[in-house]
């Protein structure tokens, strides 16, 4: 099979070596290619293959029924213009699982989602598609992950956590039981969310809070200063 890695930064090297070990595990050979739009065509440091061009280049190298392509990136709006730009090509997007992952029963990953070394994915876990589940993250019992969401390293979600579409966690954000995370929500490293927390905005702190408020918070805020002044109108006449 000849996978098509898209990125060929670090983290797309960290999802090669993955797919490398999964592939091995079964016993199968892995021919990867790299594509990234900003890095110039070169052997890979790590050994793990070359950079082929950018993402143009993709469609002349695919091989009918024996192509896969592999999400090398991290940031979930980036992911989201990826996948949508690539969608024309008809090409199925690989499931990349580290096996020194941790997978419990009645798990779901959606496909183009990767898993590293050393997560955890307890009971009854929904991952939807193009996730992305760092190194040493959890997923405990009834964790629902939508699309396109991305964890970063040592980030631990507690059962019943709901992480909305293309929300991003920060590097070892911590989640209590039963919490929402809204969609497009970015949490800075080590927050910790003891709350629902409302789409479209930045939170970071123990507790997190928002550093910028959302679009509805920021027109609730003007509708608050404008039912003020006029109060202050009425009253001043």
């Amino acid at each position: 099979m000849r996978y098509l890695i898209v990125g060929a930064a670090g983290h797309a090297q960290e999802v090669a070596w993955s797919l490398r070990e999964q592939t091995a595990t079964r016993g199968e050979q892995a021919d990867l290619l790299f594509f990234d739009d900003h890095v110039a065509r070169a052997q890979l440091p790590s050994g793990l293959g070359e950079i082929a061009g950018g993402l143009d280049a993709i469609a002349a190298h695919a091989r009918p029924d024996a192509t896969q392509l592999v999400l090398g990136i991290g940031l979930p709006r980036v992911k989201a213009t990826i996948v949508g730009r690539l969608s024309a090509l008809g090409i199925p997007w690989a499931t990349v699982i580290h096996p020194g992952a941790i997978i419990g029963p009645n798990v779901a990953i959606g496909d183009g989602s990767y898993v590293a070394a050393g997560a955890i994915l307890t009971v009854n876990v929904q991952i939807g598609r193009f996730a992305t589940i760092n190194l040493h993250c959890q997923v405990a019992h009834d964790g629902v992950l939508e699309d396109l969401v991305t964890l970063h390293p040592d980030t631990h979600l507690s059962g019943n956590v709901t992480v909305g579409e293309g929300s991003e966690l920060g590097t070892g954000t911590l989640v209590i039981p039963g919490v929402r995370i809204g969609h497009w929500a970015v949490l800075g490293a080590g927050c910790v969310a003891v709350r629902s927390l409302d789409g479209g905005s930045v939170y970071v702190g123990v507790p997190a809070a928002p550093l910028r408020p959302s679009p509805r918070a920021r027109a609730a805020r003007r509708s608050s200063r404008c039912r003020k002044e006029i109060r202050v109108t009425r009253h001043a006449r």
